[in-house]
């Protein structure tokens, strides 16, 4: 597991660009193992600033 500490906009700016290539994803319909990741990725992300609120 690796463990990543981000600025609050630095987390903000992640999180914009995973949920684009999601939904491009989405769009194409893509049956990629990276949507899964990607959605790991934003699942983690939005927690994580949740938590710092």
């Amino acid at each position: 597991m690796v463990r990543v500490e981000l600025e609050r906009i630095e987390a903000l700016e992640l999180l914009g660009m995973v949920v684009a290539h999601l939904n491009v994803g989405e769009a194409s319909r893509d049956p990629s193992p990276r949507i899964a990741t990607l959605l790991g990725i934003r699942d983690k992300l939005a927690a994580g600033l949740r938590e710092v609120q």
